[in-house]
């Protein structure tokens, strides 16, 4: 009975010591990657093995002391195991390298076959791209990605293709060279007396006065239907040389700057206008007078001066050219 007892007590004090020896040991941590290098997309397990520690984080979050876990990570990627009992402290770090795999540049090109037609014939565009999800060209909007298309521009014309993927953006163009069919022989015609009105005449005629709302430059419907008429008239042949200027003016209410301002956008409005019907932007100059010419004192009928609304309107000087 007293031999067992001793036994016993000397267990217990083996048994009490190897916890006291084990409560001081140190903790331990260790970490490791299944691979080192990886493209984007792909997974990477890791694995964790810790001992006499009471807390265990893994990249700032709570884990248990043995474990593993799979990542996808999209860029280079630290792991660090961090084991702690008390004050004192393990660690151990893993590194995993991502490739990052850049998409592909996208290439475009563009073609006119002929590039040199006569007014009123046809060309046709053909392009292709690569690594390219949309694609447009300017005047035609989107397209497919490779294709062919028939096209009869009314005056020379630049077509631009923009294709934009991933990767980035690609562009190309072709220009299509329109002249005029030639001319049929001359036929000769009695002399006339009377030359008919002078090309300045004719211009007032036809390119007339553009009005505008109260502080604003936009362009309301009937304007817009004025300037396809003199867009038509500029158009033609005869008159297809002529070259003119474009005078914004204000009523007289508000600063001279502001004004100034004002006739600026004006006639650039009439002018882009023109412009988009396939006026050559040559052909026009521009100059604004604000509030200068102004004569009106009150709202009226804008097209009997003197009125405020009169006073509100882009006029056509002709400058030079014409048959």
């Amino acid at each position: 009975m007293n031999r067992t007892f001793k036994q016993l007590s000397l267990l217990l004090f083996v048994l009490l010591i190897s916890g006291l020896i084990s409560a001081c040991a140190p903790p331990t941590a260790k970490i490791k990657v299944s691979r080192n290098e990886i493209k984007a997309g792909e997974p990477v397990n890791v694995s964790w093995e810790t001992k006499n520690a009471k807390n265990i984080e893994l990249n700032n979050q709570k884990v248990d002391k043995i474990g593993s876990r799979t990542f996808t990570p999209k860029e280079t990627t630290n792991f660090q195991i961090v084991a702690t009992r008390g004050k004192k402290e393990a660690r151990d770090r893993a590194t995993v390298k991502v490739e990052i795999i850049k998409p592909p540049v996208p290439t475009a090109s563009l073609r006119a076959e002929p590039g040199d037609i006569e007014r009123g014939k046809n060309t046709t565009l053909k392009w292709t791209t690569q690594n390219a999800n949309q694609v447009s060209i300017e005047g035609l909007g989107d397209v497919p990605g490779s294709g062919e298309r028939d096209v009869s521009p009314a005056v020379s014309t630049t077509y631009v293709l923009t294709g934009k993927g991933e990767g980035g953006t690609a562009t190309a163009s072709a220009r299509v060279t329109v002249t005029d069919p030639p001319a049929p022989p001359p036929v000769e015609r009695p002399r006339v007396l009377d030359p008919g009105p002078s090309i300045t005449d004719l211009f007032k005629g036809s390119m007339r006065s553009i009005f505008f709302e109260l502080d604003r430059s936009d362009l309301n419907p009937p304007e817009q239907d004025k300037l396809r008429a003199a867009a038509d008239w500029l158009n033609k042949d005869r008159f297809r040389t002529v070259a003119f200027r474009i005078e914004g003016n204000c009523d007289p209410r508000g600063t001279a700057e502001y004004n100034l301002g004002l006739g600026d956008r004006r006639a650039r409005a009439v002018r882009d206008f023109l412009v988009s019907l396939g006026i050559d932007v040559s052909r026009i100059e521009t100059i604004s007078y604000g509030l200068e010419k102004a004569s009106g004192t009150e709202e009226g009928s804008s097209v009997a001066p003197p009125s405020w609304a009169f006073d509100r309107r882009g006029d056509f000087v002709y400058l030079r050219g014409g048959n």
